[in-house]
């Protein structure tokens, strides 16, 4: 199988020594090469032992009125800074500066004419111009074995700039928990707000580029949307990688945008920096992220080559910096933890049978998708045992664990839409398992190239343990996949309506059994 590197850009990665994941010796530190720039890049600081972890990133929920204040402060100077001279330290740590660093519609990135689609105004094409630019913009990891790590270092630095702006050290960014509270933050909605000084001024949190009932507060992400169920059984890295940038990260930023993905500035990977909830959301990916870590982080986290890739960022101060992954892997590494917020496993060792070989079921070859439900016919298919039936599998008995898998998926033009995938009994009861989102897909990136260990590009791994373990094994079953737009609302699903040219197929459907 083909796997596409959905890379946002043509990021410089070097290839360079291994470094430990909590110590860092002299000797590894001299064999860090560093990039040529205008302003030459930083490598430090590079971390000798266990950090003590000094800051709580909390749910935006949770902050006190201070905190909230504090945050609008550091975003409102991060916009301010947007007019700073170009090439300038202030610019670097400007909003549209990491929005950049993150992709942008222009030159060198995404194809400008992404602009035309719907909720992109207050967005221009935009070039790179000096060394710090070509270092930083357009290099976010999407579909590549790097996008945890990626997304954790772009975090840590920009909370440092974000700190910075606010002229508060202890300022930490806050996580958007819509495992909890599916609604956008009523901090992130108000369009204005009453400041210190008893003047009403424009929050810099707000951005009308938003899905309407979602920027209300009348309409919340669906269970669907949120789901942390298809990532969360992954046992190894790259699995989980690719399952979390699926769902939930990639259904939020397609039910967030104006009109489902390509739109509005969350639903489009080169627009999506612009808007600040953006940062909540990933540092809400990344508190899952370490969560799934913690189960067993000997085995979870990421090892070889993936630690040996150097990326470059902007610091507190607007200095360039270069740092590898292995320097920037754990939180333990960076100095903060994360609240207790929805979507996490329990941490237990995994039953035998999660380490075993899986067994492959076929169910599908190539289906088209009707513009409408589809509705497909399956093979029989395998029971499932139940939950409290013990950890071993008998000899020729049930399996205990099943993941559905969907096979290069494709669609020649945005379908507008996400899909949820359901399993059907022959009495018609309906059980959803995931949803199918085209966030990554959609997005005109400068280039693509195959990777070895990404997660391919059209597939999708759901876990339908639960829901066969509900309906049962046997004949008359059927795969349904439901238009939706991922939003709980009056009127919202009866305004879905796919492009019809879209002509989305699935490759191969299947089921993993252990």
């Amino acid at each position: 199988m083909r796997y596409l590197r959905l890379a946002c850009g043509m990021s410089s990665v070097a290839a360079l020594a291994v470094l430990g994941a909590y110590s860092t010796s002299g000797a590894a530190q001299s064999n860090v090469k560093l990039k040529p720039s205008a302003s030459r890049p930083q490598v430090g600081p590079v971390l000798k032992g266990p950090v003590l972890l000094t800051g709580i990133r909390k749910s935006i929920t949770a902050l006190s009125a201070a905190e909230v204040a504090s945050l609008r402060k550091g975003y409102a100077q991060m916009i301010a800074w947007n007019s700073a001279p170009p090439g300038s330290a202030n610019f670097r740590r400007s909003l549209k500066y990491w929005a950049n660093m993150h992709a942008y519609f222009g030159t060198g990135c995404a194809n400008a004419s992404g602009l035309s689609n719907p909720g992109m105004n207050g967005l221009a094409a935009q070039a790179k111009s000096n060394a710090d630019e070509n270092a930083t913009w357009c290099t976010c990891q999407h579909g590549t074995s790097q996008f945890l790590t990626w997304h954790r270092m772009y975090l840590y630095y920009f909370e440092k700039v974000l700190q910075a702006a606010a002229g508060d050290p202890k300022l930490r960014l806050p996580y958007w928990d819509y495992e909890s509270d599916a609604h956008v933050p009523a901090a992130y909605r108000a369009q204005t707000y009453v400041d210190g000084s008893g003047q009403t001024v424009p929050n810099p949190l707000f951005v009308a580029n938003r899905q309407a009932q979602l920027n209300a507060g009348t309409g919340t992400l669906s269970p669907g949307v949120v789901s942390t169920a298809g990532a969360m059984p992954a046992n190894d890295y790259l699995t989980f990688n690719g399952a979390i940038e699926q769902t939930p990260h990639g259904a939020v930023h397609c039910a967030t945008g104006v009109a489902n993905c390509p739109s509005g500035y969350m639903g489009a990977v080169p627009a999506a920096g612009n808007d600040p909830i953006f940062y909540s959301h990933h540092a809400n990916i990344d508190r899952l992220y370490e969560c799934w870590l913690k189960v067993n982080p000997a085995q979870r986290l990421p090892s070889g080559t993936i630690l040996n890739a150097s990326f470059s960022f902007i610091d507190g101060s607007g200095n360039l910096v270069s740092r590898i992954v292995s320097q920037m892997k754990t939180v333990q590494q960076l100095g903060y933890t994360y609240t207790v917020g929805g979507g996490c496993p329990a941490v237990r060792r995994l039953p035998p049978f999660a380490l075993q070989a899986a067994r492959t079921v076929p169910l599908l070859g190539p289906t088209p998708i009707e513009t409408g439900t589809t509705s497909v016919p399956l093979p029989t298919v395998p029971r499932i045992a139940a939950p409290n039936s013990g950890n071993q599998p008998e000899s020729g008995g049930a399996a205990r664990q099943a993941t559905l898998v969907i096979d290069d998926l494709s669609f020649e033009e945005a379908p507008g839409v996400m899909y949820e995938v359901a399993l059907q009994d022959a009495n018609g009861r309906r059980i959803v398992v995931g949803v199918i989102n085209f966030f990554n897909r959609t997005a005109p990136h400068a280039h693509s190239a195959a990777e070895s260990g990404a997660v391919g590009a059209g597939d999708h791994r759901f876990d339908a343990t639960a829901a066969l373990q509900a309906l049962g094994g046997g004949q008359n079953a059927k795969l349904v996949l439901q238009p939706t737009s991922g939003i709980l609302g009056a009127g919202t699903e009866a305004a879905v309506v796919p492009n019809p040219r879209a002509n989305v197929r699935l490759g191969a459907v299947r089921l993993e059994l252990r």
